[in-house]
């Protein structure tokens, strides 16, 4: 089991409260374990995930944000793999999973080797982010280096995306890029629809995952929307727009997810990896 400390990311006036005491929030700390423990390399396994405040007691009232409760990403350290799952995939909350603020799922890593393990869940109108590492154990092992491919046109099944910079990305800076979706004939892609409440989303890491972030297909304001308030839908093709800061300098990968109509449930993932200037 591994375990992170970090700084609140909430209002000072946030409480969990269990028995007959309350208890302020001065942080959240978020734990796993694996069963097999450790997974081996493309093995099922079952991934438990657990929300606590500083005095080990379950933030009972998390707030569902894009769908759902909490989103998990697994990124390997050679940065071909990645993965954004949720319990609600596979089966529904359970009152009991709210009240502990416990949530599991299957997940199979393909290599063995570290991964970043990412958590995004929201409390009392905040967005929080938590980070770990697990290792994965067997074979085949992942590469020795963060593989970084900078070409501007990826694909993934019947789907071809290119990202064109709208405003090139320098560190502090707000960066702006569209991606461009056509079939692998050439046509546009025009029957995009939202998959967990946006039209598309783009998870950011820095090639040595010491940073990583998430953000969505923009609209002016977005900024300033709350957990739970639902984004509108815009973009149903061929163009899906993107704004972030980028907090340093150096090379990033992005995965860029979305969703089609005729498989809503289904997304589409595309890799792009880029530099940031100082």
């Amino acid at each position: 089991m591994y375990t992170i400390l970090a700084a609140c990311a909430g209002p000072s006036d946030d409480t969990a409260a269990t028995d007959d005491t309350a208890v302020e929030v001065t942080d959240y700390v978020v734990t796993y374990t694996t069963d097999p423990d450790p997974p081996v390399a493309g093995q099922e396994a079952t991934f438990t995930e657990s929300v606590r405040d500083q005095a080990d007691r379950p933030i009972e009232d998390l707030q569902t944000a894009h769908e759902r409760v909490i989103h998990t990403l697994f990124i390997s350290t050679d940065l071909t793999s990645f993965q954004h799952l949720h319990q609600e995939d596979f089966e529904a909350l359970t009152a009991e999973n709210l009240r502990n603020s416990t949530f599991s799922f299957p997940v199979t890593f393909p290599m063995s080797g570290d991964y970043r393990v990412v958590y995004d869940f929201a409390h009392h109108d905040q967005y929080v982010t938590r980070q770990d590492w697990i290792t994965v154990t067997g074979e085949p092992g992942q590469a020795a280096e963060p593989v970084l491919d900078y070409s501007t046109e990826n694909g993934d099944r019947d789907v071809v995306a290119t990202l064109t910079w709208d405003v090139e990305p320098y560190a502090g800076y707000e960066a702006a890029w569209t991606v461009h979706l056509t079939d692998t004939d050439g046509n546009d892609i025009t029957d995009v629809t939202q998959w967990l409440g946006s039209d598309g989303h783009a998870a950011v890491v820095s090639a040595d995952l010491a940073f990583t972030s998430h953000t969505h297909a923009w609209f002016p304001g977005m900024e300033d929307l709350t957990p739970g308030h639902p984004m509108p839908q815009l973009y149903e093709g061929p163009d899906i727009p993107f704004h972030y800061t980028f907090p340093t300098a150096g090379a990033y990968k992005m995965w860029v997810q979305f969703a089609r109509t005729g498989a809503p449930d289904d997304p589409y993932v595309i890799d792009f990896s880029f530099d940031v200037a100082p």
